[in-house]
């Protein structure tokens, strides 16, 4: 298909490639995100509104929050499809961890596919912080993180903890 795909935009005229990217900008919502974080300036204005979609699921304006793994996933899923910068990408992960802590300390014990969701988006989050060269900017949030995870089951705490020392900690 790529193939395909490559054999076409050759065949197009500058006029008709702006004119296709257009169109691609009019009738797709992920890509319109993608050149405003590609094109803007700054990039907070769009990663707030993906942390307001996860915050909602652990904490509505009216009622409980539901708290499902999937819906917070997905959505950090979705933003992974249009960042630009992978610092972005490290915030989000990192605030789907805080709501899923403080989602615990609202409501108390949750199950263990919860707990191994959180422990795997903080994993991630740290291997990218590594990588990304980010330690300063992200070291303090990240001791946080873990200490508010203290007195948590199910390895939660231990978890996080050897990811920070691993990956985030020893970076400098």
């Amino acid at each position: 298909m790529k193939k395909e795909l490559n054999k076409y935009l050759n065949s197009l005229t500058e006029k008709e490639l702006i004119k296709e990217v257009k169109k691609l900008y009019d009738k797709f919502p992920d890509v319109k995100k993608y050149y405003e974080m590609e094109l803007g300036d700054n990039s907070e204005k769009i990663l707030a509104e993906y942390k307001a979609k996860i915050e909602k699921e652990y904490f509505p304006t009216r009622g409980h929050g539901r708290a499902r793994n999937s819906v917070s996933k997905k959505v950090v899923q979705d933003f992974k499809k249009i960042a630009i910068h992978q610092k972005d990408v490290v915030e989000l992960l990192l605030y789907r961890v805080e709501m899923m802590l403080k989602f615990t300390n609202a409501y108390g014990d949750i199950d263990e596919p919860f707990y191994n969701s959180l422990e795997s988006s903080f994993h991630e989050a740290c291997k990218m912080i590594a990588k990304e060269r980010l330690t300063s900017y992200y070291k303090i949030y990240c001791e946080e993180l873990v200490q508010s995870a203290s007195n948590f089951g199910w390895g939660t705490h231990d978890s996080m903890s050897d990811d920070y020392h691993k990956y985030v900690s020893d970076d400098e």
